[in-house]
């Protein structure tokens, strides 16, 4: 069950869209660092919070199933010159292998925006970002 949570996550947080200012040419993730990127599943209503950090990993919150808080971490990376932010959530513990990266295109944003975004498996997201963790 925790798996199937995991994935269900991974896709989840693969919808996030990332922002970048000007002065963050060189590292599009820099301005994510220190903020909250929200996100809400269209067809599900679940809402997760993903926190990046500079070396590639994240933590993320959201809720399973049964309505229960879950928290899972992974990496990120990115793609297609920056164009493109791929999310793979860690396995479970006792899991054959980690759920296959959830995609997003990469674009401009800043604290405070919104925007809905689809991801590389057709999931539509509301996606906002806040400041602070």
């Amino acid at each position: 069950m925790r798996l199937r949570t995991l994935s269900a996550a991974a896709a989840l947080a693969g919808a996030v869209m990332m922002f970048a200012g000007a002065a963050y040419a060189d590292d599009p993730m820099s301005a994510t660092y220190a903020n909250t990127v929200v996100s809400k599943d269209e067809a599900t209503g679940v809402s997760s919070r993903l926190m990046f950090d500079k070396n590639g990993s994240y933590t993320a919150q959201t809720e399973g199933k049964d309505g229960k808080p879950v928290s899972f971490t992974g990496t990120w990376s990115l793609k297609d010159d920056g164009k493109t932010i791929c999310l793979t959530a860690a396995a479970a513990p006792g899991a054959k292998e980690a759920p296959k990266p959830a995609c997003s295109p990469l674009t401009a944003h800043n604290v405070g925006d919104s925007w809905k975004i689809t991801n590389d498996q057709k999931q539509t997201f509301d996606v906002s970002i806040i400041a602070g963790r």
